[in-house]
């Protein structure tokens, strides 16, 4: 359930709605800080909060831009401090509006989040108890809201967030997540994700991160993840995270001219990245050099690349990781160097993190991978 619950946590940021005159400053706001122009995305924002102060999103939409920016410079326990504070600043907003305006859905969406948001700082400390704590308050909320507004999008996007995770998780999580009333369907959560994807005014970007990351590294269907990564490579040029998604997307759909020259393109904006966004993305951008080398029949150049990534390896997201270990399991596959194959197809099932490579791996434990493709 943990993992269910962290999914959650990881990506209930920027799911709101257009209501009212301030909506296109508070956009300009939120597109300034996709595209990595952080000093002007806060300034925006601060200066909203002070004009709008009624506006629904403001206030959560602020405090998850200082949270996400801390992540970027700051080392991470102090990425902690600045949520903790900024979410002790809006709380008690949130509280007196709701409590000023009851039948409000939107300020009650996002008291909802802001409460789940306080388990990122239990997650990050592995203080598990509270994070299960917070996480269900927030959650019992926005469920809710969901129910009682099924026409606003912005809250069905979490809800099929952790219906999707529950259906692919195991029977004991999925029992869990029915007791709240939810649907555990795969084609109903990802229903839902694709419709804030397609839909929404604000949500879909947040959305089609979210789906692009199902497509690529858990359904295997990368020729879905291509228009969605796409749009938000388009969107955000500045956005090393979601260039990565356009990168794997099309190199799994084998458009290797494509890829090459975006990964050139990278290459120049990687020097503009702050130090912790460098530390953070470079694994997942050598993975994304080893994975096509390899797909190029360049085996050396893909296991030097993945021995580098693997070496630096600081991101959040494991899933990568485990993606380098079965790239790992198949060049030492295609070697003759079965026992070391094993080893890392071993690693790679160990996370356990639902993702397709985990799949794979145990396949390959029973099968060599070179005995696979011939």
């Amino acid at each position: 359930m943990v993992k269910i619950l962290t999914t959650f946590i990881l990506t209930s940021s920027f799911n709101f709605a257009i209501n009212t005159k301030a909506d296109s400053t508070i956009m300009n706001g939120v597109r300034a800080f996709y595209n990595y122009d952080f000093e002007r995305s806060i300034k925006i924002l601060d200066k909203a909060r002070i004009d709008y102060p009624r506006h629904p999103g403001i206030h959560f939409i602020w405090a998850s831009s200082k949270y996400y920016i801390s992540q970027g410079v700051d080392p991470t326990e102090a990425t902690y401090d600045t949520l903790e504070s900024v979410l002790n600043e809006i709380q008690p907003i949130y509280q007196k509006l709701v409590s000023e305006n009851p039948q409000n859905a939107e300020y009650k969406l996002y008291l909802g989040s802001t409460l789940g948001m306080r388990a990122r700082v239990s997650l990050g400390r592995k203080d598990w108890l509270s994070v299960l704590n917070q996480a269900y308050r927030g959650f019992n909320i926005i469920e809710d809201v969901s129910k009682n507004r099924p026409d606003l999008i912005d809250a069905q996007l979490p809800i099929g967030i952790i219906g999707y995770y529950a259906s692919v998780s195991n029977v004991f999580l999925r029992w869990l997540v029915k007791l709240y009333g939810l649907d555990t369907s795969k084609k109903e959560g990802i229903y839902k994700i694709e419709d804030a994807a397609t839909n929404s005014d604000w949500a879909w970007i947040e959305a089609s991160g979210i789906l692009s990351f199902i497509y690529l590294w858990i359904e295997n269907k990368p020729e879905d993840a291509i228009p969605i990564t796409k749009k938000l490579s388009a969107e955000f040029p500045n956005n090393f995270y979601f260039n990565i998604l356009y990168l794997e997307s099309l190199t799994r759909t084998s458009s290797f001219n494509d890829a090459n020259n975006l990964i050139k393109n990278l290459d120049t904006r990687y020097t503009f990245l702050s130090d912790r966004q460098k530390k953070w993305y470079k694994p997942y951008f050598d993975y994304q050099k080893a994975l096509i080398s390899f797909l190029e029949n360049d085996y050396d150049k893909s296991m030097n690349l993945a021995d580098l990534a693997i070496k630096d390896y600081s991101g959040e997201l494991d899933v990568i990781l485990g993606n380098l270990y079965l790239l790992k399991g198949n060049l030492y596959d295609l070697y003759g160097q079965r026992s070391k194959s094993v080893k890392y197809y071993k690693l790679c099932a160990k996370l356990d993190n639902l993702s397709h490579a985990s799949r794979q791996a145990k396949e390959y434990l029973e099968k060599p991978y070179s005995n696979i493709i011939k």
